[in-house]
């Protein structure tokens, strides 16, 4: 059981540096910012979007190589980025390229003794791929999503990883020595938390209102301000991979579930609750163990 930390307070001027410092946030690359602005228009073609993606090298030769991969299941090998957007559609594309930046800040994180980037990243991938599997079946009408949504769910960890290394480690230190809360021990040190921090990220990227929602209430699904199913699904997914010790995420043990959670479930008429949870499971180490590419995204180049 998990106690709140003691009486350290945050200080104005921290409070101050967090937030100037979100101007400071990494901004996405102009080619997928363009990217996304391209999918969302009715009138782009495949061919239009795949000329801008094959202007980076790069991002085209990591993206054939995650289309040709076992997660997306494939029989026939798919050789150019428009062949990849007429099979897997526009959509599936987009986040592909969105999570491939995402990665890009993942990388430029240096790993330490509390907190190691390559496990975190682990859990990242594992949280978008179980709630990517939930939503197909618990939420179908924005399953596209989920995959981004699980995967920048605790992206606000690796901003303040970068931006605030000194008290982000003090936050850790404080969650082992009280047995604080995560959450908890944020709040006292910086005066904020994680998911608020990733939720300022996401909109600095102009991402839809449903991703940044999903980030800032990925604890508190019932409070969220767009579809609470959806994000409900990534607070479920990201029990799960903590249940079955996917990555770390930082946390000393998986977040507790709060019986609200079922509710919004059951508000939307769909019976999920934790007789369910070993069958969601099971069908996440599943789904999870075609996800090696995801993984291995230092050798896609």
């Amino acid at each position: 059981m998990t106690t709140q930390p003691g009486p350290i307070k945050p200080d104005a001027k921290r409070i101050r540096r967090v937030t100037e410092s979100i101007i400071g946030l990494p901004t996405l690359p102009t080619v997928v910012s363009k990217m996304i602005d391209l999918v969302d228009s009715p009138r782009t073609s495949a061919v239009v979007l795949s000329r801008l993606i094959g202007s980076d090298q790069s991002l085209t030769a990591k993206i054939l190589k995650l289309a040709n991969s076992a997660y997306y299941g494939f029989s026939r090998e798919i050789p150019t980025v428009n062949r990849a957007i007429v099979v897997l559609g526009f959509g599936t594309v987009k986040e592909m390229g969105l999570s491939l930046s995402v990665f890009d800040v993942f990388r430029k994180t240096p790993s330490s003794e509390a907190f190691d980037v390559r496990l975190f990243w682990e859990h990242s991938v594992a949280c978008g791929v179980a709630s990517q599997m939930l939503a197909r079946t618990l939420c179908p009408a924005f399953a596209g999503e989920a995959f981004v949504a699980g995967l920048l769910h605790d992206v606000g960890k690796v901003i303040l990883k970068q931006y605030f290394d000194r008290e982000f480690a003090e936050v850790i230190a404080l969650q082992k020595g009280a047995n604080a809360a995560l959450d908890a021990a944020e709040e006292a040190i910086l005066g904020t938390t994680h998911d608020r921090i990733g939720a300022w990220l996401a909109e600095k990227w102009n991402l839809p209102e449903l991703i940044s929602d999903s980030i800032l209430h990925h604890h508190d699904p019932w409070e969220a301000g767009t579809d609470r199913l959806f994000v409900a699904c990534v607070t479920l997914g990201d029990y799960i991979c903590h249940m079955a010790k996917k990555g770390q995420s930082g946390r000393l043990s998986a977040p507790e579930i709060d019986p609200r959670l079922w509710e919004v479930f059951s508000v939307a008429g769909i019976t999920a609750d934790p007789a369910a949870l070993q069958n969601y499971t099971t069908e996440f180490l599943l789904e999870y163990d075609k996800a090696e590419a995801w993984l291995m995204l230092d050798t896609l180049s």
